[in-house]
C-alpha cells in the first residue's frame, strides 16, 4: 500500500474491480443516465488523464463502457483536499480534455467519446463545490442563450460520503469490503469518529475477514486507518475490533505489531542522528546549519555510514560526504 498516498491505494483496492465499479454506479448515477450506460460492459484502462494541475486527484480510475450505443468511458476522481474546491468543474474539465486529446491522438477523425465524470468526496465537512460548470459562469452567460451556445457546460455527479449514514452506506450493497472502504474514507478524517462508528461494522469485519483473500484486505484497511485516524489509539481500536470482530484479530494485530516495529525503528534511527550530532561536535566542534540539515535528512543507511567514519576524519565535512 502506497502510504504517501493512502486515500488512493484503498480506493483502488475496492473500486477498480469493474464488479465493484459498476455496483457503485448503480447507486450514484441518475435514472435517466444509468440507462444509458451498459455497466456489464465496463472494462478497466489506463487513467493517465491527470496533469500537474490536477494532482490533488490522487485516483483517477478510468473505465470504457458502452453509453447510448457507442464506445464511452467513465472516469471516478477522488478529491483528497480538506476542504471543497470552489473550482472543481474546471479542474474536472481539465481532465475530461485530456482524454478526449488522448482518444483524438489514437483515433484521428473519429467522434469524440461520451464521459461521465464520477467525483468522491470525502471531506468531513461535507460538498460545498458547484456540481456544474455552468455555476462557475456569470448570470450573463447562463441567462443569455447566444452565450450559453458558445460556452461549455457539464454536471459532476457527486458521491458525497460525509452525507451517508451508516443505513444508506449499508443500503448500497456493494459487498463487505468496498462498504468498509467507503466508511473508513467517510470517518477517518474526523477526529475519535471511526471509533464511534466502528460497533456498527462487526458484521461486516468478519464477512471480510471469512472472505477469499480477506485477511489482506482487512490489512490494507486497518494500515489506512492507522495513518489517517487523527488522535486514534490504536491499541484500543485494535481491542475492540478483536473483541467484536474475532475473525478480524489476525489482520489488525499484523498492523499493530508493524506499527510497534515502525516505532522501534524510528526510535532507533533518531538514536543515531543525536549520537551522530553529539560525536562531531565533540570531536570538531559546533556544527553548521547546514551539517546539521544533512543529519535531519538522512536515512538509516547513511546514518550508519557516517558513524563508521568519525574515528578516521579529520573535519566533520569528511564524515558527511556522499
Amino acid at each position: 500500500m502506497a502510504l504517501q498516498s493512502p486515500h488512493d491505494a484503498l480506493f483502488r483496492a475496492a473500486f477498480e474491480s469493474p464488479l465493484h465499479a459498476r455496483a457503485l454506479l448503480e447507486c450514484l448515477l441518475p435514472k435517466e443516465l444509468l440507462g444509458l450506460v451498459v455497466l456489464e460492459s465496463l472494462e478497466q484502462q489506463a487513467g493517465d488523464g491527470r496533469g500537474k494541475q490536477l494532482e490533488e486527484f490522487r485516483t483517477d480510475l478510468l473505465f470504457r463502457a458502452n453509453i447510448a450505443g457507442s464506445p464511452g468511458f467513465v472516469c471516478f476522481l477522488f478529491e483528497h483536499q480538506s476542504s471543497s474546491d470552489a473550482g472543481m468543474p474546471l479542474r474536472v474539465l481539465g481532465y475530461l480534455v485530456r482524454i478526449w486529446e488522448r482518444y483524438w491522438r489514437q483515433r484521428p477523425g473519429e467522434p469524440l467519446p461520451p464521459i461521465v465524470p464520477v467525483v468522491m468526496s470525502h471531506d468531513p465537512k461535507g460538498w460545498r463545490a458547484p456540481f456544474a460548470f455552468s455555476e462557475l459562469l456569470p448570470d450573463s452567460v447562463r441567462e443569455h442563450p447566444v452565450l450559453r451556445s458558445v460556452t461549455p457546460d457539464f454536471r459532476c455527479v457527486v458521491d458525497d460520503l460525509s452525507r451517508l449514514s451508516d443505513a444508506e452506506l449499508r443500503a448500497r450493497a456493494l459487498g463487505p469490503f468496498p462498504t468498509l472502504v467507503l466508511w473508513a474514507l467517510r470517518d477517518s478524517r474526523t477526529p475519535g469518529q471511526i471509533l464511534l462508528t466502528l460497533d456498527q461494522w462487526a458484521d461486516a469485519l468478519t464477512d471480510t475477514a471469512n472472505a477469499p483473500g480477506g485477511r489482506d484486505a482487512l490489512r490494507q484497511l486497518f494500515m489506512y486507518i492507522s495513518h489517517v485516524a487523527e488522535n486514534l489509539a490504536f491499541d484500543q481500536f485494535r481491542a475492540r475490533v478483536a473483541r467484536m470482530a474475532p475473525a478480524a484479530e489476525e489482520a489488525i494485530m499484523t498492523i499493530a505489531e508493524q506499527l510497534k516495529a515502525q516505532g522501534l525503528e524510528q526510535g532507533l534511527e533518531q538514536g543515531r542522528r543525536q549520537s551522530l550530532q553529539k560525536l562531531l561536535a565533540l570531536k570538531f566542534g559546533p556544527l553548521s546549519e547546514v551539517a546539521t540539515a544533512r543529519i535531519r535528512d538522512a536515512d538509516a543507511e547513511t546514518l550508519d555510514r557516517w558513524l563508521e567514519r568519525i574515528l578516521s576524519a579529520d573535519s566533520a565535512e569528511d564524515v558527511l560526504e556522499a
